[in-house]
């Protein structure tokens, strides 16, 4: 009777933390998705049109493309094109365009067509600045990667003679043919298990041990506690990242729309070279006050049934305390074995 009564009060307790699961708005959530590749980059009147390019060449061939600089300002102002590597460090992708790695070997490779290196833009308009890869014979297989930058060549002085420099840059992601490798695994798929304040926070570990990048895709739901009703899956717009090769690439997923206090079912699923990872957990979220007011509860409940149970065992003991009884019944069998040996 009293595991049964405690087992009701627990209960009781958790069906508090679910109230607010059925009274939600629309959730908009998205995925982790790739850093911005802009860098240094002050007032917005220069930008740069794709931010990414994606291409496939043989070693030896030359390749030949463009991008567009763009003054969306209303300063005329003048540019400078230039190739860098492109590296990133620590598993949070944080960009580096000075360091020349082994998979940066391309920002050496790549020339501009004089005519638009360099040029001025009035306000409201674009220049299509031409580029060429040329492909060394040895090339190594496998990706490389470099940052194509608009830089402005005049900017503005304020004070104390300080001169503004902007720079945006496109990601020029390159394939060279021969032996490439698809490899890596998902090393973190992670979900908390208890949340104090929402937004509520999936997140990732991929590991790409190939020699060219791969793309990981992300799938969230959430499904209320007592039912299969979904109250968010962003299964029509996956998220995805790009892991480049010899790195590890931290993501997240948030649930912006997390009321303040719930029971959730989540579920993280991500998708990597051809292998599934799947992470299913139940989701608590709670403030801090009302965790301490619910555990304070419990212990009421608890130091009630305990109290309870030694009430019933003095009545049944006629009024006396456990250990009073258990003297009392010594004395009886003394007074007995005294009276034998009578």
């Amino acid at each position: 009777m009293t595991v049964k009564r405690t087992k009701l009060s627990i209960a009781a307790a958790f069906a508090a933390l679910s109230v607010g699961v059925n009274i939600l708005t629309p959730i908009n959530t998205q995925a982790a998705d790739d850093k911005s590749v802009n860098s240094n980059v002050g007032p917005a009147f220069l930008q740069v049109s794709p931010t990414k390019q994606r291409i496939s060449i043989e070693p030896g061939s030359h390749y030949v493309s463009s991008f567009k600089v763009q003054n969306i300002g209303e300063t005329t102002f003048s540019y400078k094109a230039y190739a860098t590597p492109f590296n990133v460090i620590n598993e949070n992708y944080e960009s580096d365009y000075s360091t020349r790695g082994t998979y940066s070997q391309i920002s050496e490779w790549i020339t501009f067509d004089s005519a638009t290196e360099t040029g001025t833009l009035d306000p409201n308009s674009e220049k299509e600045v031409s580029f060429t890869v040329n492909v060394p014979k040895d090339a190594p297989a496998g990706g490389q990667y470099a940052a194509i930058m608009a830089e402005t060549q005049d900017g503005s002085s304020e004070a104390n003679n300080i001169r503004t420099v902007n720079r945006v840059g496109m990601i020029l992601y390159a394939s060279i043919a021969g032996e490439t490798k698809k490899e890596g695994q998902v090393l973190e798929n992670k979900i908390p298990g208890f949340v104090l304040n929402p937004p509520l926070t999936a997140t990732s570990l991929v590991e790409n041990t190939g020699n060219v990048e791969a793309t990981a895709e992300y799938t969230f739901k959430i499904w209320k506690l007592f039912d299969k009703e979904t109250v968010y899956s962003n299964e029509d717009k996956k998220g995805s990242l790009d892991i480049m090769p010899g790195t590890k690439r931290f993501g997240t997923i948030n649930w912006d729309g997390a009321p303040k206090i719930g029971v959730f079912w989540v579920e993280q699923t991500i998708n990597y070279l051809g292998k599934t990872s799947t992470n299913k957990k139940l989701v608590i979220i709670c403030p801090l006050w009302l965790l301490f007011l619910i555990l304070a509860v419990i212990f009421f409940l608890v130091f009630w049934l305990v109290s309870r149970i030694r009430s019933r065992k003095q009545a049944k003991n006629g009024g006396e305390s456990p250990k009073r009884s258990r003297s009392r019944r010594s004395l009886i069998k003394k007074e007995k074995k005294d009276e034998k040996k009578d």
